[in-house]
């Protein structure tokens, strides 16, 4: 009996201390890393908010190699999430983009298992001379009893040096994209692209008619394929057969992505267009000064020898009507490539 008693001493003893020790460590602790990164910032801004790019720089990498990862949101945007179920060592959580600006994104880092907790997770972004200066934190909230913890070990060393690990790969992945070759300032990316279908309403125009052009047809080709029960698959779309500086002019259409071939009429034409091969440059601002990515798409071409399968698209993703600032304007310039037949030539010898 006196023995069980001992052990009740004990224990309530150890219990007193626990609870002491509990009203003396810290609950609450901000670990921040940063880091240099010589990369636009808008390079570090994708890969840090499109969660599909996590897997390229995150410091847990491989803890589990049968980890389960679901995204959910339009990915690198306001409400997008990352979601993850492993064994012990990564647990069961998710991440929730609630907050992104220019120098600024804000994560909500949810823990399910092995326990549940919330944690505000954030990056601020700086940039000058080329160089991004990045900072990664976190602000953590340990209730009693488990803060006691805190107490037998270095909570910044601990999380900080997988924060540092991370920010080091993080810094490689955004360099190596930023070496990629520009041509006059414009990153061209090369893919394999389906054939691709449209309804629109084609003519030789004057370059003093574009506008006007545009004005009256782009609406009149949605108009009339829809009226004619064709699914419209995508943005507005302007087909280029040829550009001819001396004359003034371009052969053109004003048209719209149909999701398959079919046999359209009353004013507007179905356009079979590319298949293999594409270059692609996205160009961000008013459409008047669109043909500077058409002049890197030349030059990146020549270098390549390459010449292009007509006609040449654009399609302009974002709705004017809808954004107002014209440097938020995304049109994408796709050519469809062939080698040069002189470079055929070369190759056969």
């Amino acid at each position: 009996m006196k023995i069980l008693k001992i052990l009740l001493y004990i224990v309530l003893g150890l219990a007193g201390l626990v609870a002491l020790l509990g009203l003396l460590a810290k609950k609450d602790y901000v670990i921040e890393r940063t880091i240099e990164i010589k990369s636009p910032k808008s390079i570090v801004i994708e890969q840090v908010t499109d969660y599909r790019n996590f897997k390229k720089w995150s410091p847990w990498e491989g803890l589990d190699p049968k980890i389960v990862i679901n995204f959910s949101g339009e990915q690198g945007k306001v409400g997008s999430a990352y979601h993850w179920k492993g064994n012990d060592q990564v647990g069961v959580g998710s991440m929730t983009l609630t907050n992104l600006t220019d120098s600024r994104a804000d994560m909500e880092l949810k823990f399910i298992e092995p326990f549940e907790s919330v944690a505000p997770n954030y990056y601020t972004f700086d940039e000058k001379d080329g160089i991004t200066k990045v900072l990664w934190g976190i602000k953590m909230h340990m209730p009693f009893p488990m803060n006691v913890s805190g107490m037998f070990m270095d909570m910044d060393k601990a999380l900080g040096d997988d924060y540092s690990k991370g920010l080091v790969k993080l810094k490689k992945v955004c360099e190596e994209l930023a070496a990629v070759k520009k041509y006059k300032g414009y990153e061209v990316t090369e893919s394999e692209l389906p054939v691709r279908y449209y309804s629109g309403i084609r003519s030789v125009v004057k370059f003093a008619d574009l506008h006007d052009f545009f004005q009256k047809n782009m609406p009149k080709s949605a108009e009339l394929t829809a009226k004619q029960g064709a699914k419209i698959d995508g943005p507005a779309t302007g087909l280029y057969w040829y550009y001819d500086e001396k004359k003034g002019q371009t052969d053109m259409a004003t048209a719209v992505p149909i999701s398959e071939a079919q046999k359209l009429g009353n004013g507007v034409t179905v356009f079979t267009v590319g298949g293999g091969k594409a270059a692609t440059i996205n160009y961000f601002g008013n459409y008047e000064k669109i043909g500077d990515a058409h002049m890197a798409m030349d030059e990146f071409m020549t270098e390549k020898g390459l010449e292009q399968i007509p006609p040449v698209i654009e399609e302009y993703v974002t709705d004017p009507m809808v954004e107002k600032d014209t440097s938020k304007w995304l049109s994408r310039v796709i050519y469809f490539t062939k080698p040069k037949a002189s470079a055929v030539e070369e190759l056969k010898k």
